[in-house]
């Protein structure tokens, strides 16, 4: 294919992705983990940011960019837009710049990694996403320019926890082989450079350290479930066969099976040994690091057409195997489905209940996502922990809820809000349950009789 004939091919695949994308955007209603990370944004400072991350849990480079946005008031859609927008670079570099064969190609643009997961949910993952690219289509000249791959790498560990493992194997493969070829003088890249960059990484993974130091959380306990333990399966056994792929196969590229093994072996301690929740984005993350995998081979020197091919349709068993149910089937639901009913909540409260007023709330973790979809003049206050929602409020504890709404008569007069249908108010008047969307995040409102 000629060079014109290839632009016209890319430009319509590219032009394809981004209004599908744009249309899944529109459709999608942002749930609390989403709006979460705006409301913090929007109500912190830097400094509060750095020290409140630590109980939401996640490094702060999402929030940063989202903060000029929130601040400045800009309407909540906005915060599914960036993150569209991220995916749009990612994907343009993607399919112009790497050497990933054009079906695979296809393929990733509009299943998984790219179309909707990370582009109309709005989240950390989609930095990831487009750190990936960039390091992968990087990683050729990283001899070259050790500064620049490192600061990639920097950014890559603000981003989510789930990245640090693939950081480990980049840093491992590139920063310490340079370091202890260079005590035997065959060193390619320059060795002071090299151990600038390893400062850098090394200064930014404890600064992140530090930020998060102590971050818990009383919901999610590490007990694995049935699924985690199949999926760490599959990938283990996914990484022995690869591992004896390498070594017979293609009998090079370890620096490359190092970093997918490190992350993905990382991805699968969190999960087995301190954080059992794996949400949908999570998952699908597991086949962006093999993608990437993907990315760095075919920049090598040793690519071989035939074994990267046979690597290729590896990726689509695996992808086709495990990823496409969740990621059709997430999906659709959303297409159809409300993925949070907060706004049509917000919306019956706008139209029905008094401003300037305050409403009472059994669980401001899951509530707060109605907050960005209120007319100025409404305030929630939360029950169980005797405070006004704000974005710091994470917690969620239920003996606190059934104790706080033990006695209602001390809210008479007053509007309360049961989320998830935890309990049904029978001594109150029903004024409104929204519908139940793909995600629990639903809300029934009462008004306590005097």
């Amino acid at each position: 294919m000629d060079t014109k004939n290839k632009k016209i091919l890319y430009g319509g695949i590219f032009a394809l992705y981004a209004v599908i994308n744009l249309i899944l955007v529109l459709l999608h209603e942002p749930w609390r983990d989403e709006i979460h990370a705006w409301l913090m944004a929007k109500q912190l400072s830097i400094v509060d940011l750095f020290h409140e991350s630590r109980f939401d849990g996640h490094p702060i480079l999402w929030h940063l960019l989202l903060m000029p946005f929130a601040k400045l008031n800009f309407p909540i859609l906005t915060l599914n837009i960036i993150s569209y927008l991220i995916l749009l670079v990612s994907t343009w570099i993607f399919l112009f710049k790497t050497e990933i064969p054009l079906p695979i190609k296809i393929f990733a643009i509009f299943t998984i990694p790219f179309t909707y997961t990370y582009s109309a949910i709005a989240r950390n993952y989609s930095c990831i996403i487009l750190l990936l690219v960039l390091i992968g289509v990087f990683y050729p000249k990283r001899n070259e320019h050790p500064i620049l791959y490192s600061i990639l790498i920097c950014f890559l560990i603000h981003t989510h926890s789930l990245a640090w493992g693939m950081v480990a194997g980049l840093t491992i493969t590139f920063h310490f082989y340079e370091i202890l070829l260079s005590f035997k003088k065959k060193n390619t890249a320059d060795i002071k450079s090299v151990v600038i960059g390893l400062v850098l990484i090394v200064c930014n993974t404890l600064l992140v350290v530090f930020q998060l130091f102590g971050t818990s959380n009383i919901n999610y306990a590490c007990v694995p479930s049935g699924y985690i333990t199949k999926l760490s399966l599959l990938i283990v056994l996914l990484l022995f066969l690869l591992l004896f792929y390498t070594i017979f196969v293609l009998k090079n590229n370890y620096k490359e099976f190092i970093v997918l093994a490190t992350g993905l072996s990382f991805q699968i301690a969190i999960y087995l040994f301190v954080y059992s929740s794996i949400l949908y984005q999570r998952h699908i993350l597991f086949f962006a690091v093999i993608l990437f995998y993907l990315i760095l081979v075919s920049h090598t020197d040793s690519f071989d057409t035939l074994k990267y091919f046979l690597l290729c349709v590896a990726f689509l068993f695996i992808t086709i195997f495990a990823g496409l149910k969740p990621f059709f089937t997430t999906l659709v639901k959303d297409i159809a489905l409300p993925y949070s009913s907060a706004k049509e909540m917000a919306h019956f409260i706008n139209k029905n209940v008094p401003k300037n007023t305050t409403i009472l709330i059994d669980a401001s973790v899951i509530g707060q996502s109605i907050i960005p979809y209120l007319e100025d003049g409404y305030s929630f206050y939360d029950i169980s922990y005797n405070q006004y929602v704000t974005c710091a409020n994470v917690a969620y504890d239920s003996a606190k809820i059934e104790d706080a709404l033990s006695n209602l008569d001390s809210y008479a007069g007053q509007y309360l809000m049961i989320s998830n249908d935890f309990i049904e108010l029978k001594d109150c008047d029903f004024l409104y349950r929204s519908s139940v969307p793909i995600v629990n995040e639903f809300f029934t409102l009462y008004y306590v009789p005097k």
